[in-house]
């Protein structure tokens, strides 16, 4: 029992005297900061057999050790290919800046281990864990995976699990209708088309059928080149249809019956052709798109002999260009 209340008593004793101990050794005559070299602290007056742990430096030559045992200490740096040098430490010193020689060999080759980068990456051998294949600095000298094998690392990958192309994030190129485009570069996704109309069929079926359609023919009064309320609904499809299909232009041709001069039937007809151009303008069609035309009395599409067929021949019919 004594025993162990003299224990006690003499622990906070033991946790107290611990001495601690930091520097960085290097070599005299280059400077370089020596690693790995051995750093043993050990009581001075103590000689012969014994056993003394110590410890090794850092990369960058420093080092710092702790001992229970009390002055008078000496410290002893050895390394393979330099002097071992033993230094006395005085009460009050626990800092030390030590120097030691070494053998030119050694520092060449502890200044080559130092410099060497093997894979050219970059990132020098001692602190790359792929020394031997080049990659990237965030990951230790090693390169990215490519779990999907397809060129972009998992660091970049938008899609790490599922093979794509450099061009899209590495995520595979959706073509949802197999047209050869890609859907985000695709104003008809849904619909097969042609490069050369953004993935839009070149003629569109809707649009054809729309503009082919005998109810999107706009029909005039006789000497009238105003379009009537009655067919706002013609030219309102037509717009939708060219918004649907951006590279679609179309040419917007005028008609007139044979009642009147040739020469004013001419003009009234581009008239016409214009008044619906005009329309499809107000509505926001660029006006690159639409090319008006009038072909007078020219092409009837009924006969001029009746006042049915002259309120047919007076017309704007549509087409693509």
């Amino acid at each position: 029992m004594k025993k162990s209340f003299l224990l006690l008593l003499l622990c906070p004793f033991f946790v107290y005297s611990q001495l601690s101990f930091s520097g960085v050794i290097k070599d005299k005559e280059s400077k370089t900061e020596l690693e790995k070299a051995l750093v043993v602290v050990k009581p001075k007056r103590i000689s012969g057999a014994g056993f003394y742990s110590g410890i090794l430096t850092e990369p960058d030559g420093k080092f710092e050790i702790t001992t229970s045992y009390s002055h008078p200490l000496e410290i002893i740096v050895s390394k393979k290919g330099c002097t071992r040098k033993v230094i006395k430490i005085k009460k009050g010193e626990t800092y030390f800046d030590i120097v030691i020689e070494c053998e030119s060999e050694t520092i060449e080759q502890i200044i080559a281990e130092k410099t060497a980068d093997s894979d050219a990456d970059g990132i020098l051998d001692k602190d790359d864990k792929c020394k031997d294949i080049a990659g990237d600095v965030e990951n230790e000298g090693c390169p990215w995976p490519d779990d999907d094998n397809d060129g972009v690392n998992n660091k970049e990958d938008a899609c790490p699990e599922e093979a794509g192309t450099a061009s899209n994030n590495g995520c595979p190129i959706v073509d949802s209708d197999g047209d050869g485009v890609a859907d985000e570069q695709d104003t008809c996704p849904k619909e097969p088309g042609t490069a050369s109309a953004n993935g839009c069929p070149n003629y569109p079926k809707m649009a054809m059928d729309l503009i082919q359609n005998k109810e999107s023919v706009i029909l005039f009064n006789a000497n009238v080149s105003v379009v009537g309320s009655e067919f706002e609904a013609v030219i309102s499809n037509i717009f939708s249809i060219l918004t649907k299909y951006p590279h679609i232009n179309l040419q917007i041709a005028g008609f007139a019956s044979s009642e009147g001069g040739k020469t004013f039937n001419q003009k009234l007809s581009l008239e016409r052709a214009e008044s619906v151009k005009a329309g499809l303008i107000q509505l926001g069609v660029e006006a690159s798109r639409l090319k008006s035309v009038g072909f007078g009395e020219d092409n009837p599409t009924d006969s001029n002999a009746t006042p049915t067929g002259r309120a047919k021949n007076r017309r704007v019919e549509f087409s693509m260009q």
